[in-house]
């Protein structure tokens, strides 16, 4: 009788893990609205023999999400962004690709969260994804792909050096906490 209880209650268990993804806590997927930046940087130009151009630099802005929950201006989060990003620039079809690696600070640093991204498009905006890819405190285990928008316009300087700014949105950012 021993045998067949314990039995049922391993049966029990595996169903239960196998009905949850092998684990006994679920993910929760969060909404938390619309999400911007405005950001600036530092970077430098290396022109190509075909015409096109690599860039490399460093933009930094604050994340402002605004969860609206339905309510009339809602509830204002913001965190510090600072992404190291590559542009590619093929000037014969105007097209420019985009790769970028953020880290994320929000509550002082007490959460951090790590992202990475990629775009494409034109001279104006590209559009792309952008994909948490981890983080500690409060961000630990995060995860999720959100649609992504950006534009960034380089001022090429002396010595092969830019400036760059420009803007980032997220219409709807979507993560994913353990």
């Amino acid at each position: 009788m021993r045998i067949i209880h314990y039995f049922i209650v391993v049966m029990g268990l595996v169903v239960g893990l196998a009905g949850s993804n092998n684990s006994l806590v679920s993910a929760k997927t969060l909404e938390a609205g619309y999400a911007s930046t405005s950001w600036m940087g530092i970077g430098e130009v290396h022109d190509l023999p075909d015409g096109g151009q690599v860039i490399n630099a460093i933009v930094k802005g604050v994340m402002i999400v605004r969860h609206s929950n339905g309510e009339v201006g809602g509830i204002v989060h913001t965190a510090q962004l600072e992404c190291p990003i590559r542009v590619t620039l093929n000037k014969a079809d105007d097209h420019r690709g985009y790769f970028g690696l953020c880290t994320i600070l929000a509550h002082e640093g007490k959460d951090v969260g790590y992202a990475a991204w990629k775009c494409a498009g034109g001279r104006m905006e590209c559009e792309g994804e952008f994909t948490f890819t981890g983080g500690a405190g409060g961000f630990s285990g995060i995860s999720g792909t959100t649609p992504f928008f950006s534009r960034i316009v380089f001022e090429k300087l002396e010595a092969g050096n830019a400036r760059a700014v420009g803007y980032a949105y997220w219409p709807n950012l979507t993560v994913t906490l353990p």
